[in-house]
């Protein structure tokens, strides 16, 4: 199953590099939310994001910007786990090899960033360019008002 995580948001500018920038609604739930305060998807200030959009659109136009939610499960992994799971390694390993405190935490250290330099070469080979967001133009007829709940 390949759900995607959708945000409504309206075009507020185009910048000279052809990229568009949006500002993304907040999310009603987000006062329930038992994550509010540490999801920035719930901040106080307004979200705004930059990607590439239809030439069709215009400033004022709402969109709907979406991306795969396996993508960002599969980015997450990479960018916390892998790291966290290499520093460790490296922390056992130099446990065994070396059996001090010094070189444990050289080990961690080293597996660490190892672990950041394998989850940045790997990524662009797993994640390609799903990432990537999309926005289409919103036909409903809700009109966005930023600041107000959805």
């Amino acid at each position: 199953m390949n759900e995607t995580v959708e945000r409504r948001g309206e075009v507020i500018r185009f910048d000279d590099d052809g990229l568009a920038q949006v500002r993304l609604e907040r999310e009603s739930a987000c006062g329930q939310c038992g994550s509010r305060g540490t999801c920035g998807a719930g901040q106080t200030a307004d979200q705004i994001v930059r990607l590439r959009l239809s030439t069709t659109l215009r400033v004022g136009d709402a969109v709907t910007v979406s991306t795969s939610s396996a993508s960002v499960v599969v980015a997450a992994l990479l960018g916390y786990a892998l790291p966290a799971v290499c520093l460790l390694l490296g922390a056992i390993l130099a446990e065994l090899y070396a059996g001090n405190d010094a070189a444990t935490v050289a080990g961690a250290a080293l597996g660490f960033v190892a672990g950041l330099l394998i989850a940045r070469a790997v990524a662009p080979a797993a994640l390609g360019n799903t990432l990537a967001p999309s926005a289409l133009p919103d036909h409903c007829s809700h009109t966005f008002h930023p600041g107000a709940p959805s």
